[in-house]
């Protein structure tokens, strides 16, 4: 599989590049993106509106993400685009319909290269701190027990969205990784201050995404 790091891109820009990477991988090639935004952006899930998910939508830039999900602030983030597909996840047409598998699937790996580059991180529903989702349009104010947290703590490392089809797997991640660059509360009702990972190269980080244990007939270069 072919991991790049990417330079800074507007959020329209960035959400193109992970809808063809959906596409390559609908063809049976598997890839990941690390990358990072040209300012503070505010990606939705799909099926989200901005007038109901952001304080002041005509005071931030906003884009719409190809994936589901809650609202992710961006710009202080490392940014994972992950498009895997099923047949290279060992994912079979009984299994394709079942959104717990798939993703348990291809989130293994990033928690792995996650930990590997530095960053404690450990799936919510193995630790003690899985909380209620709520009403937050937030992604990083309640933690769900497929989200990826610090095991000391319970804060979110990773705020992952996915978007499933019938042949390919798209994950979305944002790690925070310094302070946002924008505060939270100007942007969403009841933000949550991130934990950022604030150690975290992108490059070393992109080194640990391609060498973690994917299914064996994925081949990992940078």
């Amino acid at each position: 599989m072919l991991v790049t790091v990417e330079p800074l891109k507007d959020g329209r820009t960035n959400m193109a590049r992970d809808t063809e990477l959906l596409e390559l991988a609908e063809r049976g090639e598997s890839a990941a993106r690390v990358y990072s935004w040209d300012g503070a952006w505010v990606s939705l899930g799909r099926f989200q509106h901005p007038e109901k998910a952001l304080l002041h939508p005509e005071r931030i830039n906003w884009v719409v993400r190809p994936t589901g999900g809650k609202a992710v602030l961006h710009g202080h983030d490392v940014t994972v685009g992950l498009a895997l597909s099923l047949r290279d996840i060992g994912i079979g047409e009984t299994e394709a319909r079942r959104i717990s598998v798939v993703y348990r699937r291809a989130i293994g790996p990033l928690v792995e290269a996650l930990s590997r580059a530095g960053v404690s991180a450990e799936l919510a529903e193995d630790t003690e701190f899985v909380r209620n989702a709520g009403h937050s349009a937030d992604c990083f104010k309640y933690v769900l027990p497929n989200d990826i947290v610090d095991p000391s703590t319970g804060k979110k490392v990773c705020g992952c969205a996915l978007r499933l089809t019938d042949r390919a797997v798209l994950v979305q991640a944002s790690i925070p990784n310094g302070t946002p660059l924008v505060p939270p509360e100007t942007v969403f009702r009841e933000a949550q201050q991130t934990a950022a990972a604030g150690k975290l190269n992108l490059y070393d980080f992109a080194q640990e995404l391609a060498s973690a244990e994917w299914n064996p007939r994925i081949l990992s270069c940078v």
